[in-house]
């Protein structure tokens, strides 16, 4: 009996965090992505993806679609008053993509994420052109 009581106290506690951590989170913007690209740890696939934004202490952004998503921790955020429209900036390097900043016009923030391993290696031999993929309010009634 003991050991039920436990359980259901840990399951609670989880339930709990994670309802606090989703309400926490704001939505930022939608963005459909035609190719595939590597964002924090992962490669993701072409595809629609949501990004919210997290504040537990620290800014974490939450990347989210149908066939994969995950965290990503920005490297620094910036106020640039008068942006009209949300964006997606990649670095790209022959066919890969790395995402590279996320522009939102809502709170008129650019966030610059940090390069991973793999970009940073081809950075030593290539300059990377940008590619620009505009998105939406996540806030949007989208059919």
């Amino acid at each position: 009996m003991k050991t039920y009581t436990a359980i259901a106290l840990v399951v609670c506690a989880a339930f709990i965090a994670l309802a606090s951590t989703a309400s926490q989170a704001q939505a930022m913007i939608k963005a459909n992505v035609p190719f595939e690209f590597c964002a924090g740890n992962g490669n993701l696939p072409a595809g629609e993806y949501s990004i919210q934004k997290v504040s537990n202490g620290n800014l974490t952004l939450v990347l989210s679609g149908n066939h994969g998503g995950g965290f990503i921790l920005p490297q620094t955020s910036a106020m640039r008053p008068g942006i009209s429209t949300p964006k997606l900036v990649f670095h790209r390097y022959g066919d890969e993509y790395f995402l590279a900043e996320i522009w939102s016009s809502k709170d008129d923030e650019v966030i610059t994420l940090q390069a991973t391993p793999r970009e940073r290696q081809l950075a030593q031999s290539a300059t990377p052109q940008d590619a620009v993929v505009y998105a939406e309010l996540a806030s949007a009634n989208v059919k």
